[in-house]
């Protein structure tokens, strides 16, 4: 049977990677593409507009998905069912006197702050993102990354566990911007043949490039990141094969070198041939198979998370081996 706290890491993990990454995306990277000098307008609405119908969503999902967790981490600690923690007070106390529960309790007012920039939100004329999209970009960032304290890093203590708890926002916020701007590249990919005119390749083009140096600065981090979590979790090399959690964790590395050979190809092949000057006969097959290896791209970052999930509820391998010696 499926650990129903696994499916709500899931799912809420998913939802606020999409959340985070849309927004950047849309702030940073679309907003200054479509607007100037390219003056894309009719791209720019419908890409905000299709944009919306996925973030909006994600944002709900990634607030129900928040209770749920509480919920069921209340009711493993209790070991009682949600009508008895809800009704003794367990989800309070939960709340009120762990670590987690204050972390959640600010995510979830930041949430909701998000919710509120967000729904009375309407397209300005120009479409150029302002200070409040900024400010809203950066509260997701915030509540993306305090997802560091429902995983193992907020189980250390002293600076050992200030380190690996910084080393896990670090880590969040850079999956985020990289997984959830994979969503709104594939957006923008196939708004841009339908709205762009005769300049939509140039667009196409400066917009795959400045994603494309967000992601390297992205796994960068992850990589940095992950050799900490790595050193504090897994400790020796043997524990990798030995242990529950190094194979998960190198399944996820797996999946991992995939995404990065698929962001190579796209950065070292398709860019350079979107962005040619002289005639479109190779640009646009090139946009093309770039849409589809984004989407693909996102579709293992998907299989990450979800073995992220499983890891969040595994003994970390340095433990288990302290345990067998």
């Amino acid at each position: 049977m499926i650990n129903p706290l696994i499916i709500a890491r899931d799912f809420h993990f998913a939802s606020t990677v999409i959340v985070a990454g849309m927004l950047f995306f849309d702030t940073f990277i679309a907003s200054p593409v479509l607007v100037s000098p390219s003056r894309l307008p009719a791209t720019l609405s419908l890409y905000k507009q299709t944009s919306r119908k996925i973030l909006l969503p994600s944002l709900f999902v990634s607030i129900g998905s928040a209770v749920a967790w509480l919920c069921l981490v209340s009711m493993r600690i209790a070991s009682e069912p949600l009508q008895e923690v809800i009704a003794d007070g367990t989800v309070w106390t939960v709340v009120s006197r762990t670590q987690f529960g204050s972390a959640w309790t600010l995510r979830l007012i930041l949430a909701f702050l998000i919710a509120a920039l967000l729904l009375p939100r309407r397209q300005r004329k120009g479409g150029a993102a302002d200070r409040r999209d900024v400010f809203t970009t950066l509260l997701a960032c915030f509540y993306l990354g305090l997802l560091a304290f429902g995983g193992h890093g907020q189980e250390g203590l002293g600076r050992e566990g200030n380190i690996h708890l910084a080393a896990d926002f670090l880590h969040l916020v850079a999956a985020g911007l990289w997984l959830g701007g994979l969503v709104s590249l594939a957006i923008l990919l196939i708004c841009l043949p339908r709205t762009g005119g005769e300049s939509w390749l140039d667009a196409a083009c400066r917009a795959g490039g400045r994603f494309s140096t967000l992601g390297v600065f992205t796994v960068a981090i992850l990589v940095a990141s992950g050799m900490i979590n790595a050193w504090l979790l897994v400790g020796d090399i043997q524990n990798l094969t030995d242990t529950a959690y190094g194979q998960w964790l190198l399944l996820k590395l797996t999946l991992f070198s995939a995404m990065i050979c698929m962001a190579a190809l796209n950065r070292w092949h398709l860019l350079p041939r979107l962005c040619m000057r002289n005639g479109s006969e190779r640009s646009v097959p090139a946009a093309q198979w770039l849409m589809r290896l984004t989407m693909l791209e996102f579709m293992l970052g998907l299989a990450i998370i979800l073995i992220v999930g499983i890891l969040g509820i595994t003994a970390p391998a340095a433990d288990m081996a302290a345990h067998v010696h």
